[in-house]
């Protein structure tokens, strides 16, 4: 099980450390991680059930949702289809937990035209609907993407993996990553959570 520490209140769980369920395989297509070229934000719109719907209270809340997104959109293919699905945690402070979908070097589900060059990352929850003070999670986002661009290591993560150097080099005007809605008429990732993009970056969390 896999379940680690990236940085100060950022923990990162693999496919072992949320428990997928192995009935439903892994889907997608290998892709070099040189051709990872964006980062396109997402919403599940699945929310957490009780007064804090953006925030989520446990692992296990969060681990469940996981193994829930395996099946929830058969026409996709019986598999998570975002790379990576991020938990905004209920504790003060703030801290953030983001679990392995398809991975780094699979192809995902979650946009047309842009599942092999793009890595598409979801929020868990619904940002259309449900506000959340998202400004005190963005550093911990720009942790996260400058990981996977600069060394996407830890000593319960198996490897050596190499680092992803040419991510973030397509970006749109103002921001360092696409919103869902950038390449399709969507209100995904929500209308509280896109203003907030601007704040993000590419952070090496080992500086």
């Amino acid at each position: 099980m896999a379940i680690c520490t990236i940085a100060p209140y950022l923990t990162f769980a693999d496919r072992s450390g949320w428990e997928a369920d192995s009935e439903y395989a892994r889907q997608g297509h290998f892709v070099n991680r040189a051709v990872r070229s964006h980062v396109i934000i997402h919403h599940t719109v699945t929310i957490d059930g009780d007064p804090t719907p953006n925030r989520w209270e446990s692992t296990d809340e969060a681990f469940a949702l996981m193994r829930r997104l395996q099946t929830i959109r058969p026409e996709l293919g019986l598999d998570v289809p975002y790379n990576f699905v991020v938990f905004l945690m209920n504790t003060e402070p703030a801290s953030m937990l983001i679990c392995e979908g398809r991975g780094e070097d699979r192809t995902g589900a979650h946009t047309k035209g842009h599942n092999t060059t793009g890595i598409g990352i979801s929020f868990a929850g619904n940002f259309h609907d449900y506000n959340v003070d998202f400004s005190r999670y963005t550093h911990l986002l720009s942790l996260f993407l400058g990981w996977l661009r600069f060394d996407p290591n830890h000593p319960d993560y198996g490897g050596p993996h190499l680092p992803m150097m040419n991510l973030g080099t397509v970006r749109p005007s103002g921001r360092v990553v696409f919103a869902h809605q950038d390449f399709k008429p969507t209100a995904c990732p929500g209308r509280f959570l896109v203003p907030f993009l601007r704040q993000v970056d590419f952070v090496d969390p080992r500086v």
